[in-house]
This record gives structure tokens, sequence and C-alpha cells, in this order.
């Protein structure tokens, strides 16, 4: 089983500056920063993950687990990278996997249902999954 994030309206609101655009359950990517500061007043991308299809964004996403691989996993970033206009070659496919491969590796961290956050360059728990 794969574990990988998606966008979540689970804890939103807990911080002033929280913000879902993101249809529930989106897989999600890191937002590009423009800038260092998770608490800067007009731009939220040091705080938010961005959603691979919609490019909109949220300030939390969750840990799923589904039977897709990790090569469909790659591929469905890939798709999205293409539908946005990027040039299909060798050293985007490249970047694209490691970076998928990345999340990934992240994502394997935590358990199924486990609310994260960003700040910056760190990926943070906001809500571990209640105990069954």
């Amino acid at each position: 089983m794969l574990k990988y994030f998606v966008s979540t309206h689970r804890t939103q609101g807990e911080r002033d500056n929280d913000s879902n655009s993101i249809p529930e359950t989106e897989i999600v990517d890191l937002a590009s920063l423009s800038h260092e500061d998770p608490d800067h007043p007009y731009c939220g991308c040091a705080r938010s993950f961005v959603g691979i299809a919609s490019r909109q964004t949220t300030t939390t996403a969750e840990i799923v687990e589904s039977d897709m691989t990790a090569v469909e996993f790659v591929a469905r970033f890939h798709a999205a990278f293409v539908a946005m206009g990027f040039p299909d070659t060798p050293e985007m496919r490249a970047e694209v996997g490691n970076d998928a491969t990345e999340l990934l590796r992240l994502a394997a961290v935590w358990p199924v249902g486990t609310v994260v956050k960003r700040r910056c360059h760190e990926i943070r728990v906001r809500e571990f999954p209640a105990a069954t």
C-alpha cells in the first residue's frame, strides 16, 4: 500500500491564516517558494501545499493510503506537469520523478489519517489520527 498527501478540510481554521481552495482528497505537492516566511501576510507559499490538478492551495494535507503503485503516482505528477504546459523532456521527467518520490518518502513517516501543515522547508504534524 502506498501512502501520500492529499488535501483535507480537517483542522482548517485552527490558524487564522488557514486556507483550502482544493477539492477534498486531491493529491498535493509542495508549493514553490517565492520567500521563506510562513507567516507572510499576503503570500502563503511557504505554508501551502498545491493540488496537482487544480493548482489551488491548502495549508493542510492528510496522509492517505491506496493500492496505487509508486510508478502510477509518479505518472500522475508527470501528467499534471505536462497538462500545465511544461515540455515533456527527460530532464522534466527526472525532476518530477524525484520530487514525487520525495513526497512518498515523507508521507511514509506518519500513520494514515495524520494531518500535516507546512512551515517553509518543514512538514509538521497538526493532528494524529484518533486511536481506534
